[in-house]
């Protein structure tokens, strides 16, 4: 039996060793501060062999804190190397050196990791615990640092456009140009810089193209016309600093549908990159074409369903765009290469069936540059690589969160994956 003075001494011990582990325990990124797009590689060191710990990270973004962890077993050496050692449990599992970063999960349901300023680099902290603890611990961490994550490159500038009715950010890579162009695009109210950032960050001149929600722009896309599109490319791909051939276009969502448009309407195009765009003209929208109104496609509101969570599934609002062809954009007129993505888990619609829609068309028509890539387990919102997974989202139509679909690693995989090839279709199209 223990005598009090016995016990007392055991826990002194015990103590101390839990505070000479604090002591010794650390935890390295390499490179301390990088691209949002660049892996950085994580190492403890200083722990026991075959002690279970917990890392974790934590970013705030705008109203919402983001957090990601992961349970490891440190080696013979009592290390963790994130890049070849398997996380067993957490926000993610198996040998995943970026996984901390792309599982981050927002504190509020439905909310995107979208910065207030690209300017501004993000401070993610990632965090040692001792023992399998979740994310939402109040344990004080045993080793802690500080992983600067930036949008825009050393050099990169960034200057709003105020062109005519045109309205945009143009984003200049350091350097003495020109360089290769890009007009960016994403879907129905949103404004968000982070790919046109680091689009330019790899050596493009990148003009992130407004249609509302912006400036002095309307509030909505209720009304757009063609006329606002030509005059930004005819603008854009005579800039000084822009490449002559023509300028690329990359457009996700509703953007990706406005992207195929442009095709139709300008020969000044080198190249359109399509992320689960919808390839008939929205509900929504009246778009005023050359003169006349696109037909849109059909829609049925009683089609809505709700997921076990209680969130919005809408995949099925849509009408099949293969019953009304006449009502699809003509992707067989454009005459620049095009690159479909579509994630096989869109539950935004039916991004993969459409693409494949639009491929049979340039097929009968004998175009033949076009590439089709289709990923498994991906939903809607495809961002640059290492962003979080954006599963759930507000959608500003609907008015509520929505299901956006694809299972986070295999959905970041394919974001991974799609970057450098998104890169090189637009550096080869020219």
């Amino acid at each position: 039996m223990y005598s009090l003075r016995s016990s007392t001494a055991v826990s002194a011990v015990f103590m101390s060793a839990r505070s000479l582990t604090r002591l010794m325990a650390s935890i390295v990124a390499s490179p301390p501060s990088g691209l949002m797009c660049e892996k950085v590689d994580i190492t403890v060191t200083g722990l026991d062999k075959e002690q279970p710990v917990t890392l974790s990270a934590t970013v705030q973004a705008r109203d919402a804190q983001f957090q990601s962890h992961a349970h490891y077993i440190t080696d013979s050496t009592g290390s963790v190397v994130c890049s070849r050692q398997a996380a067993v449990g957490g926000t993610f599992s198996g040998v995943q050196p970026m996984g901390l970063f792309w599982s981050l999960q927002p504190d509020k349901k439905g909310t995107r990791l979208v910065p207030r300023d690209v300017t501004q680099r993000l401070s993610v902290e990632l965090q040692v615990h001792a023992g399998h603890v979740d994310r939402t611990s109040q344990q004080e961490p045993i080793a802690r640092c500080v992983v600067e994550r930036a949008f825009m490159g050393e050099g990169v500038t960034r200057t709003v456009v105020r062109e005519g009715r045109v309205r945009g950010v143009l984003f200049l890579p350091e350097g003495k140009g020109p360089f290769p162009g890009v007009i960016d695009m994403y879907g129905t109210h949103q404004v968000q810089e982070t790919r046109a950032a680091l689009l330019s960050s790899q050596g493009f001149a990148v003009f992130r193209l407004m249609v509302s929600v912006f400036d002095d722009l309307p509030k909505t896309e209720a009304h757009l016309d063609s006329d606002y599109f030509t005059q930004a490319v005819d603008w854009f791909s005579a800039h000084p600093q822009v490449q002559a051939g023509g300028v690329g276009v990359v457009g996700s969502s509703f953007g990706g549908t406005l992207a195929l448009i442009m095709g139709t309407l300008t020969d000044k195009l080198s190249s359109i990159v399509c992320l689960n765009g919808v390839t008939a003209m929205l509900p929504t929208t009246e778009f005023n074409y050359k003169g006349e109104v696109l037909p849109t496609i059909g829609f049925d509101l009683l089609r809505i369903k709700h997921t076990e969570e209680g969130y919005t599934n809408i995949i099925d609002v849509l009408d099949d765009t293969a019953l009304d062809p006449e009502k699809c954009i003509k992707v067989e007129n454009i005459t620049c290469p095009i690159m479909l993505v579509a994630g096989e888990d869109d539950l935004n619609w039916k991004s993969v069936k459409m693409a494949r829609e639009a491929v049979g068309r340039m097929q009968s028509h004998g175009k033949t540059n076009y590439d089709l890539l289709t990923y498994p387990g991906t939903g809607h919102i495809l961002e640059p690589p290492y962003m979080p997974h954006t599963k759930l989202g507000y959608h500003p139509v609907a008015r509520a969160v929505v299901d956006f679909g694809g299972e986070t690693t295999a959905h970041c995989a394919a974001q991974e994956d799609l970057w450098p090839r998104m890169l090189e279709f637009l550096k080869k199209c020219r």
